[in-house]
């Protein structure tokens, strides 16, 4: 009897020490960063249709037009075909709109540019800007040196030099050259800032993604779960998108780590990860996956391009295109849960448009598709540490049949 109730009362204190360090609910409250404020500025000028840059990148907005940025001193310039280029230092305010007025000089002295391609449809870029034309267009700019560089989705950027003649048109052909077919593997985790064994299933996903594969074999994306501590700060920031991916896959531990899908190797075992990657990337890649973003003002954009390589064996009204904006690099000053962490890796944001995803039946006919999303920043977000990673995946069997990133 007292062999008994020696094992009974072993049991009972083993029993304790696990929900103490498990099931932690009380996590120390984490660092805040400060919170950007914003203010708006009504830009005209002489002339419509001008292009606004500000601090360097194209807002998508021409004039006249207002423009939202974070209050403090901003670069705003404006660009037009035949017109130089006007810039100003603008001190946006908090909660206000100023109104500026630009005045744009027109290029008396201009030569023209004819850029064709192997391929039609791609951008075309002068001196690194965007002047919102495709291939074959001409453009017209000051005589003299300048870059020509040409970008299109699936292709490597490709650059020449050429001499721009005053009053004459110079006929500039440029071959662009098509990126190989590869295919990218998709990593999902689930995780939580209370789960113990998280700390080494995190390491060695950072690991495989940045060393091991790179981003251009493995993306990674991590959603919070709601345990073992119901008080995860990134679970409490999104836990509509959470719930979802985690009710999809059926998750009922953490971690849980899930390949393209359908693949559940050991979230502590970095071989058994490596395993299931190995076996993937074996496939034949039936889409390519091309992502790209950018960041005006305090919001963000993001743009998935899909091109169908092998269309055999699929039920397009299956597929789902899932656009995900991550967080990376995320440090607190102290750990916000109980296992010690205090920087995490792509944390799930935000899923566009929904958590739901979006039909890709359209594209069985046209073979390509374009998809275009943005989203207001977050004030708790670092703009710098966002990334977007897109995914197709049938709704049905679960299973991931291309990637891609911005990483």
């Amino acid at each position: 009897m007292d062999s008994f109730k020696k094992k009974i009362s072993l049991f009972i204190i083993l029993g304790i020490v696990t929900l103490l360090f498990s099931c932690k609910t009380n996590p120390p409250t984490a660092s805040q960063q400060p919170i950007p404020q914003f203010g708006k500025v009504f830009i005209t000028a002489n002339v419509d249709s001008a292009r606004i840059y500000l601090d360097g990148t194209f807002t998508g907005q021409f004039t006249p037009d207002t423009l939202e940025a974070e209050i403090g001193i901003h670069e705003i310039s404006l660009k037009k075909e035949l017109y130089y280029e006007s810039t100003e230092n603008i001190e946006i305010v908090k909660d206000s709109t100023i109104v500026v007025n630009f005045t744009l000089v027109e290029i008396l002295d201009i030569g023209r540019v004819f850029v064709s391609s192997n391929v039609n449809g791609a951008a075309i870029l002068l001196d690194d800007e965007d002047t919102g034309k495709f291939t074959p267009d001409t453009i017209a700019t000051s005589p003299g040196q300048h870059e020509i560089k040409l970008q299109k989705p699936f292709y490597f950027d490709s650059i020449r030099e050429v001499t721009v003649i005053k009053d004459s048109t110079v006929t500039l052909s440029i071959d662009l050259s098509e990126e190989p077919v590869r295919t990218t593997i998709l990593l999902e985790d689930f995780a939580n800032v209370s789960c113990i064994p998280c700390v080494t299933a995190n390491k060695i996903i950072e690991s495989l993604t940045k060393y091991t594969y790179g981003f251009d074999k493995l993306v990674a994306v991590k959603y919070p779960t709601n345990f073992p501590s119901s008080s995860d700060p990134f679970y409490l920031a999104n836990s509509q998108d959470c719930d979802a991916r985690m009710g999809y896959y059926n998750i009922l531990f953490a971690p849980t780590t899930i390949i393209d899908g359908i693949e559940r190797p050991i979230s502590t075992d970095s071989s058994d990860i490596i395993s299931a990657i190995d076996q993937r990337l074996q496939k034949n890649p039936k889409f390519r996956v091309h992502v790209s973003d950018k960041i005006v003002g305090s919001t963000y954009y993001s743009t998935v391009t899909i091109r169908v390589e092998d269309g055999s064996g699929l039920t397009f009204s299956d597929l789902i295109l899932h656009t995900v904006v991550t967080e990376t690099d995320i440090e607190f000053s102290s750990p916000p849960g109980s296992n010690g962490e205090t920087k995490f890796f792509d944390v799930m944001r935000k899923m566009l448009p929904s958590n739901a995803g979006e039909s890709l039946s359209s594209i069985e006919i046209t073979g390509e598709g374009s998809f275009s999303r943005q989203i207001a920043i977050d004030p708790g977000w670092v703009q710098m540490n966002l990334n977007t990673v897109a995914f197709i995946q049938n709704v049905n069997t679960k299973e991931v049949f291309q990637a891609g990133s911005t990483f």
